[in-house]
């Protein structure tokens, strides 16, 4: 049988905000990957693994983001949303059955497969539909709207790291198999549900004629490839940072205060990773919604040579709280990054080719999932003490050559035309 668009009848007008809202919830569940370092330390006391091994966890389930949203993103239009994101929960929330299963036969290799491989196909599946989906149901207002939904994204590292595995690692008795199998569980439930108000963007937005930019850079290989790029770099910084921040905050305020034992370390550690994660999901929406307003090649100057500097600065920072609050920075322009590219490449590409660019354009955040989180925790592994300096000055590098590769899309003299709203006065109560 020849798989057909979710379609939604016509006396049955969706609500667009509801579509909104299922999306971020969606996203949410998906973005609890961005707390993987919450496990770090217990996975490598219980089991004896290093830092590099517990990082290419993460590392396989970042590709795997990548590969599959290159994959999924020119389906988007033909399979429809719904579909897509049915399949992206079932990929999601097997990857956390299948890790129980591979913690409890102390199964590293199987570990890489369901958490990494399998769980990252879902994450994939999942962004590059829920982002697309987003962006055509609201034209109007794309910047913002894109922002928000990925917003979820960051906001689901806060709730795993604060709430859901605390809770989870609580109620399994401090057992990591059972804590990676009631999460997995939690998000067999979660993720369905959101799924059943996700519908496709009315087609009439989908086929929407490209907004800017002459025809000309339409198949531009050169202009991709330097979406890639700066998409690469700038993930190559985040996605570092984000593979050790507990491991390199617990040993800053281990430092500061010598009397601070394993658990509150662990415990401080934790509360980073939510504070940066926050920070994390407001970039997205802040600087996706600035984008609105001075332009996307402004937005990514302004904020990766701004990140770059605080990078710089990192070095020299000896206090917990004042590490903590630079960090989240950082995250906060890395997250920007996410919230405004989708619109910037609407902007190039117009919004009937954004799914499959994108998906394209994400392969530069799998390919720096794969080099940066081994590489940091090699770092911390072979050079402790001087470790989180060189990880600082490698990601103020990459992100200032990210920015001077997005300058030069300013000769293209992007311009975005207003584009009205879908008339929603049957289903908006307002």
């Amino acid at each position: 049988m020849q798989n057909t668009p979710t379609k939604t009848h016509p006396d049955a007008k969706p609500n667009r905000r509801i579509v909104l809202f299922c999306g971020i919830l969606l996203l949410a569940s998906l973005g609890s990957v961005y707390a993987w370092s919450f496990f770090t330390n217990p996975l490598c006391e219980t089991y004896g693994w290093s830092n590099m091994q517990a990082s290419w966890v993460f590392s396989l389930a970042v590709a795997g983001l990548g590969l599959s949203a290159a994959y999924t993103g020119p389906k988007v239009s033909k399979l429809g949303s719904r579909k897509l994101m049915f399949r992206s929960a079932a990929f999601f929330a097997g990857g956390y059955l299948i890790s129980a299963l591979a913690l409890h036969l102390k199964n590293l290799p199987l570990l890489y497969l369901g958490y990494g491989v399998i769980g990252g196909i879902g994450l994939g599946t999942g962004y590059v539909t829920c982002v697309t989906t987003i962006a055509g149901w609201f034209p109007d207002k794309k910047g913002f709207a894109t922002g928000l939904v990925v917003m979820g994204f960051g906001i689901g590292a806060l709730l795993m790291s604060k709430l859901i595995a605390p809770y989870a690692l609580s109620a399994a008795n401090n057992s990591l198999p059972h804590t990676f199998l009631y999460i997995g569980l939690a998000f067999c439930v979660i993720m369905p549900l959101a799924c059943l108000g996700i519908h496709s963007p009315p087609s009439s937005t989908a086929n929407a004629a490209p907004i800017t930019v002459a025809e000309t850079i339409q198949h531009n290989a050169g202009v991709q490839i330097k979406l890639w790029a700066v998409c690469f770099l700038y993930s190559l910084a985040g996605l570092g940072i984000i593979s050790l921040q507990s491991p390199l905050f617990q040993k800053i305020a281990g430092v500061a205060d010598p009397s601070l034992d394993k658990l509150t370390l662990a415990a401080m550690g934790a509360t980073l990773i939510g504070w940066t994660s926050l920070s994390n999901s407001l970039g997205r929406l802040f600087w996706a919604s600035v984008s609105d307003k001075i332009g996307r090649v402004n937005t990514f100057i302004a904020m990766l040579s701004s990140a770059a500097v605080v990078f710089l600065i990192l070095p020299h920072v000896h206090s917990p709280v004042f590490f903590s609050i630079l960090l989240a920075y950082t995250l906060a322009s890395y997250g920007g990054g996410f919230g405004t590219i989708p619109s910037l490449i609407s902007d190039l590409y117009g919004p009937k080719r954004m799914s499959a660019v994108h998906g394209k354009i994400l392969t530069g955040w799998a390919s720096a999932g794969l080099i940066a989180p081994p590489a940091f925790g090699y770092l911390k592994d072979h050079y402790p003490e001087h470790a989180a300096n060189y990880a600082f000055y490698s990601c103020a590098i990459v992100l200032l050559l990210s920015c001077a590769l997005v300058a030069t899309f300013k000769s293209l003299h992007l311009k975005t035309t207003s584009i009205p709203a879908i008339n929603h006065a049957a289903d908006d109560p307002d």
